[in-house]
């Protein structure tokens, strides 16, 4: 496994990926990625709205440590993008910090933390931060998934059987892939933390939401928004099996004070010995 940005980690290949999604309980969108404008919608090219800072990193990526601040109110997607159209090119940008979504210290501060314990061994650790003098309810969604090469890639790129994911154990996930291996996720587990519900689906593009085609008991990707969002529970595989999982933690966090969780990515034939 190799390190990318602060906000994902795959594999060279990005075969086997790890993202952390967040809902704060207001935005109409689970957070999966970060929010930019396009070229036509912003006044000077295409540009990221977001606050995120890479903190730290070794030359190696053997370690590194990213920021990102989430609001606790709703993200102003809709504002970004119509006061950015409105403006020329010889004005200056408008920014998420001029929306005022941040005042007050309204908004949490998600550490994300990489340290390689061996070359297929990756500790993670996660670290939510409520800078509000308000307790707030966050979702922190720890993400695995693997890239889609059996719908719409050549047929020599594909591989002999679909990869899977599955529930190894509680709070455990199995991700099998025939040229990666076979790699474990585990959480850790703090007094003061919940334990995660793992939820499962297919990494395939939601046919039916955007065509009006596909079969009706069908598992997409963005089953986890139905999920969180819309508490649509028949939107996630009950039989916790897929190529896309989370294990879905749900923190409230009193005001000024964080919660970790820790979590362990890694090959379990190399691990075998110290784990």
């Amino acid at each position: 496994m190799v390190e990318g940005s602060g906000r994902i980690i795959a594999d060279r290949q990005c075969r086997l990926c790890f993202a952390v999604a967040l809902w704060n309980g207001k935005d109409p969108i689970l957070k999966e990625r970060l929010f930019g404008l396009t070229g036509p919608e912003a006044n000077h090219g295409e540009d990221v709205k977001e606050q995120y800072f890479y903190l730290d990193a070794t030359p190696t990526y053997s370690y590194m440590k990213a920021l990102y601040k989430y609001p606790q109110a709703e993200y102003p997607y809709a504002q970004l993008v119509a006061e950015n159209r409105r403006r020329g090119k010889d004005d200056p940008e408008f920014e998420i910090l001029d929306t005022g979504v941040f005042e007050n210290n309204c908004y949490f501060d998600i550490t994300a933390e990489y340290a390689k314990n061996g070359p297929n061994d990756i500790l993670i650790r996660l670290t939510a931060a409520n800078r509000s003098d308000e307790s707030a309810m966050l979702h922190l969604l720890p993400t695995v998934w693997f890239r889609n090469t059996w719908s719409w890639v050549a047929i020599d790129e594909r591989s002999p059987t679909k990869p899977s994911i599955t529930l190894a154990a509680e709070d455990t996930l199995s991700l099998r892939h025939d040229s990666l291996g076979y790699y474990l996720l585990k959480s850790g587990t703090a007094p003061d933390t919940p334990r995660p519900v793992a939820l499962f689906t297919e990494n395939d593009t939601n046919t039916r939401r955007l065509y009006n085609f596909g079969a009706e008991n069908a598992f997409f990707k963005d089953a986890f928004h139905d999920y969180v969002i819309h508490g649509k529970n028949d939107a996630v595989n009950p039989a916790k099996s897929g190529t896309r999982a989370a294990l879905h933690y749900v923190l409230q966090i009193p005001p000024y004070s964080a919660q970790t969780i820790s979590l362990r990515l890694f090959n379990e034939q190399e691990c075998s010995t110290i784990c």
